[in-house]
């Protein structure tokens, strides 16, 4: 069951500014290209994002990811900035990615800058696009996926009601594992 939403005149999802306590989702903006590549190469958040390969091939794919999340175009994604509440410095994006109107269903996705990791600012981050997928946009089955060893962003999931619904193999190794949690709701 899709929802409707609030369109412009050319079709695209307008989204309004959302509030938590701390942090707030705005939509991303061309000037945030540089913050949103520093979050992309941090190391701490580069092996989340798979940038791998020849760092001739990296920084291609670098700039195709940083080309996506700035565009609004993309009727299957809709990719928000991340700020502290009443400012407008980046500090980590939310995404819903793979959606499928139709059926209601999509992939949760963020990204937060280590400085702020352990402050809660994920969880809420996360937590509001959430809520606003649901309420608004009407998706019913949100799927998010850590690596097996990543308990921060588990945390985060399972805080925001998500569930583990099974384990994937990671292809290369034997002792990794994707981790996929879902959300339903109906």
């Amino acid at each position: 069951m899709e929802k409707e939403s609030a369109m412009d005149n050319h079709g695209k999802l307008t989204v309004t500014i959302q509030r938590g306590q701390t942090v707030e989702l705005r939509p991303l903006l061309p000037v945030d290209a540089p913050a949103l590549r520093r979050l992309l190469i941090h190391p701490e958040i580069r092996p989340h994002v798979l940038l791998r390969g020849e760092p001739g091939a990296q920084s291609v794919y670098l700039n195709k990811l940083l080309k996506r999340l700035l565009s609004v175009s993309d009727p299957n994604e809709l990719h928000l900035g991340v700020c502290h509440k009443g400012e407008q410095k980046l500090i980590g994006i939310v995404s819903l990615q793979n959606w499928i109107r139709r059926e209601g269903r999509a992939m949760l996705g963020y990204i937060l800058d280590p400085a702020w990791w352990g402050c809660g600012f994920a969880t809420e981050a996360v937590g509001l696009l959430l809520g606003y997928c649901v309420r608004e946009l009407g998706v019913t089955r949100i799927e998010g996926r850590c690596r097996g060893n990543n308990s921060r962003s588990e945390r985060v999931m399972l805080k925001n009601g998500m569930t583990l619904e099974r384990l994937l193999p990671v292809a290369g190794t034997a002792e990794d594992v994707m981790k996929v949690f879902t959300l339903l709701h109906k």
